[in-house]
């Protein structure tokens, strides 16, 4: 619902803008003289959810004339953390978190310009993903439960997607984006203690969802 709202805010600002201007107004962009674009995604910050993305476009028109673009992005996530469970005084356990994720994708896009602000556009990304993560718990006298839990996982998918970008000025532009994922996830855990043996799982799955909301980028274009 909130993806939802946001997506119709945009969208009708946009159309509110592109309406009030002269039908006769020149191309406000020129990608031929800003090939280059680097765009941090909005939609993670909105949301109140972090890490955020970026995204580089490198545009140029093809061999039939069509204006297209290279993309590629990345998402980077660390957290590292260590406390003292203080319930297990006097002697407080010592618990140690550890995580890391790394998202890159790269990719095609083709564009059509609707007005002299807007262009729209589509195309597919190749995703690949990998995370780990560990969870340690010290026991703080010896006849506790020592344990410890570790993650690693793998992701390979491809992402249609589809947009528009307004361009508030040559240099400047807003984007939002919707797509369909089909990926490929594979994922092993690992459990160790003091009291009981060793285990170890692993689960691989092949999935399809769609993305209402992927990204609303603000970019910059030089």
């Amino acid at each position: 619902m909130k993806n939802g709202f946001l997506i119709t805010l945009l969208v009708t600002g946009i159309q509110f803008s592109t309406f009030a201007q002269e039908t006769s107004e020149d191309k406000i962009f020129d990608y031929a003289e800003t090939k280059h674009e680097l765009s941090l995604d909005m939609a993670p910050i909105i949301q109140g959810n972090y890490p955020s993305g970026l995204l580089y476009r490198q545009h140029y028109v093809s061999k039939n004339g069509k204006n297209v673009a290279l993309r590629l992005g990345a998402q980077l996530n660390a957290n590292i953390a260590s406390t003292e469970n203080s319930t297990s005084a006097p002697d407080p356990d010592l618990v140690d978190r550890n995580y890391q994720n790394l998202n890159v994708f790269i990719g095609k896009e083709w564009q059509k310009q609707i007005q002299s602000r807007i262009i729209g556009y589509y195309g597919a990304d190749l995703n690949l993903g990998y995370s780990r993560s560990s969870f340690n718990n010290t026991p703080g006298s010896t006849n506790q439960t020592d344990f410890t839990n570790k993650d690693n996982s793998y992701s390979i998918g491809t992402i249609g997607f589809l947009g528009m970008r307004y361009h508030f000025s040559k240099h400047f532009s807003i984007s939002a984006e919707t797509g369909a994922n089909l990926s490929f996830y594979s994922s092993t855990s690992e459990t160790n203690s003091n009291t009981n043996a060793a285990s170890k799982s692993k689960l691989n799955s092949l999935g399809f969802g769609m993305i209402p909301l992927r990204a609303i980028r603000f970019s910059f274009h030089f």
